[in-house]
C-alpha cells in the first residue's frame, strides 16, 4: 500500500509539474491588426491592404513570419426538397509579400486585385461579391526568446472594406534615438485614396476580356 501511494504520488507530482510548466511556457506575443482593410490603387494597380505589428518590438522578437489571407463565399442552391441552401467555399487571397524574416515594424500586406485575382470584377456591394461573408488574416511566427511557434488570427466582414481610403503613415523619427517608431494608435488611421473600382469585369484596357466572377445564382 505504501509503496502503491509512493508511485501515485510521485505521477500525481509529475502531471502537475508537466501542466505547470506549460501554462507559463506557453509564449505570449502582442501582434495587432488594424481594424480595416483599404482599397486604393498602389502604383497605379488597385490593392487590398491591411496592416499587423508586432506592438513588443525588439523586448519579444518574432522571426520566420508566414501570413495567410483568405476570404470565405456561401453559395446558394436549392435542394432536392426544394428548401434553400448555402454551400460554403474558402480560397486562398495570394500576397505581394507574405513572409518576412522578423516582425519589428508595421508591415503592409497587399493583394492586387487584378485579371489573376478571384476578386477581379467585382462590386463589394453587388452579386456575387455580396455573398463574402468574411476575410481571414493568419498569422504564423517562431518567438526568438522560446523559440516556440505562435499564431494569431483576426477576422473581417464586407464592412470593414474602407473603398477609396489609405492608410495614414505610422512612422516618425525620434531625432534622439535616430530609430524609426511606429505609432500603433494609428494602425487604423486611413485618408480618402483614388482607387480604380469598376463595376464589371472587362474594364481593363486587356486584349482578351475577362469574364464575370460568378458565386452562384443571382
Amino acid at each position: 500500500l505504501v509503496l502503491l501511494l509512493y508511485y501515485i504520488s510521485t505521477l500525481m507530482n509529475t502531471l502537475f509539474a508537466g501542466l505547470l510548466f506549460t501554462k507559463f511556457a506557453t509564449p505570449v506575443i502582442n501582434v495587432q491588426f488594424s481594424d480595416v482593410i483599404t482599397y486604393c490603387n498602389v502604383n497605379g494597380v488597385p490593392c487590398l491592404s491591411v496592416q499587423l505589428g508586432n506592438a513588443d518590438g525588439y523586448s519579444n522578437r518574432l522571426t520566420d513570419i508566414n501570413v495567410r489571407f483568405t476570404y470565405s463565399y456561401q453559395i446558394p442552391y436549392v435542394d432536392h426538397k426544394g428548401e434553400q441552401k448555402y454551400f460554403r467555399q474558402t480560397e486562398e487571397l495570394p500576397l505581394l509579400s507574405n513572409r518576412q524574416h522578423g516582425l519589428l515594424e508595421v508591415w503592409t500586406l497587399r493583394h492586387v486585385v487584378d485579371e489573376n485575382s478571384p476578386l477581379f470584377g467585382l462590386n463589394f456591394d453587388e452579386h456575387p461579391a455580396n455573398k463574402i461573408y468574411i476575410f481571414s488574416l493568419s498569422v504564423d511566427a517562431v518567438q526568438d526568446l522560446s523559440k516556440a511557434s505562435v499564431n494569431v488570427q483576426t477576422q473581417y466582414g464586407i464592412e470593414d472594406i474602407m473603398i477609396g481610403h489609405s492608410f495614414q503613415s505610422l512612422m516618425h523619427l525620434d531625432d534622439d534615438a535616430r530609430v524609426c517608431i511606429s505609432d500603433y494608435s494609428k494602425m487604423s488611421d486611413t485618408e480618402p485614396y483614388p482607387v480604380w473600382y469598376p463595376a464589371k469585369a472587362g474594364d481593363f484596357d486587356t486584349s482578351e476580356k475577362s469574364k464575370i466572377k460568378s458565386f452562384g445564382p443571382h
